[in-house]
């Protein structure tokens, strides 16, 4: 997994790309149906290798769904990891 995929506190059975973030409790493992903006349903192993993407769960549906992230990287918030 990339270093610039941001999985803490959270799963990742499969392999992302670079600028991915996975939603807090979220576990994505290769089997997990995963919805695309297309409506297309695909298996988490199918988006192994991907760039950009954000991973979430649905709150009114319970689907996991993959849709582009915007923006490059991951910035701490300073102020909050001051300590």
């Amino acid at each position: 997994m990339s270093a610039a995929c941001w999985a803490r506190t959270r799963g990742v059975g499969i392999s992302l790309g670079d600028d991915c973030v996975v939603e807090a409790g979220l576990y994505v493992t290769a089997g997990t149906k995963v919805a695309l903006p297309d409506g297309r349903v695909v298996k988490g192993k199918e988006l192994s290798g991907s760039n950009g993407l954000l991973l979430r769960r649905n709150s009114q549906t319970g689907a996991v769904e993959a849709v582009p992230r915007t923006g490059t990287g991951i910035e701490l918030n300073a102020d909050l990891h001051a300590n």
